[in-house]
């Protein structure tokens, strides 16, 4: 399986910055090790896909949120049938849509399966906080989070998706997890998806890790079992050091 490297642009970029930073990406990624995914700000959606196809980038675009419903009264929301044809992937359920803007389980669920329903694959994130580690409970709310999140789709729709593992704590705050920690918890995601969908589908499901993720860490990261990729926030506006990792 190919590696992924997704890059979160969060809310960054305005569409001047977004044509300079996708035409400079172009340049540098020449000899890609990963399938490479750009997730730009939904203005810049329509200029970055239009700077890909007529640059030949080797990029994909992906989106960084998705409403639930696919039509109707949600002012200032964006749907699953205004995503499709435009970007491949959307993330879903990233650790600040659950705390800034208290997204539940239950909406992150519906948010996966309107992406399923609308072709799109979804980057569903899990991750714990940092009280939730230090009490022990890392592991069963990472496993909690993905049994009510995929609780939406059925079997058949399971090897559609891509997981990211981004710990809280580790999120632009400068504190790099362990890669031992992060193996023992894409061992048990692993684990996890093999006893709910089988062996066959869960090889066929990506898992991503986030987390602070630059190019001094990207490569450790990288070669942690189980890992085949990466979602990079900050790191991915340099595009130095986003192109390098790409490369790795």
């Amino acid at each position: 399986m190919k590696r992924i490297i997704v890059g979160n642009w969060k809310m960054n970029m305005d569409l001047k910055q977004t044509a300079t930073l996708i035409t400079r990406l172009r340049t540098q990624i020449t000899n890609p090790t990963a399938k490479v995914v750009v997730c730009p700000s939904f203005v810049s959606l329509v200029q970055a896909s239009e700077i890909i196809s007529s640059q030949k980038a080797l990029l994909e675009l992906g989106a960084q949120n998705i409403n639930d419903n696919d039509e109707g009264a949600f002012t200032g929301e964006v749907s699953g049938p205004m995503l499709k044809g435009l970007v491949g992937y959307v993330i879903v359920g990233h650790s600040e849509r659950r705390i800034v803007f208290m997204e539940s389980n239950e909406l992150i669920a519906r948010k996966v399966a309107a992406c399923i329903r609308n072709k799109l694959t979804p980057i569903l994130c899990v991750g714990e906080n940092t009280n939730e580690r230090q009490e022990g409970l890392a592991k069963r709310t990472v496993l909690d989070q993905l049994e009510q999140n995929l609780s939406e789709i059925i079997p058949s729709e399971a090897s559609k998706l891509i997981i990211a593992y981004e710990p809280v704590w580790a999120i632009g705050t400068g504190v790099n997890a362990e890669p031992y920690d992060v193996e023992e918890m894409a061992l048990a995601i692993y684990h996890y998806l093999v006893n709910k969908y089988g062996t066959e589908t869960a090889d066929k499901i990506p898992l991503l890790y986030g987390g602070s993720t630059n190019g001094d860490n990207a490569a450790s990261y990288l070669a942690i079992n189980k890992i085949g990729g990466l979602l990079v926030g900050g790191a991915s506006l340099n595009y130095k050091v986003f192109s390098s990792i790409c490369q790795l």
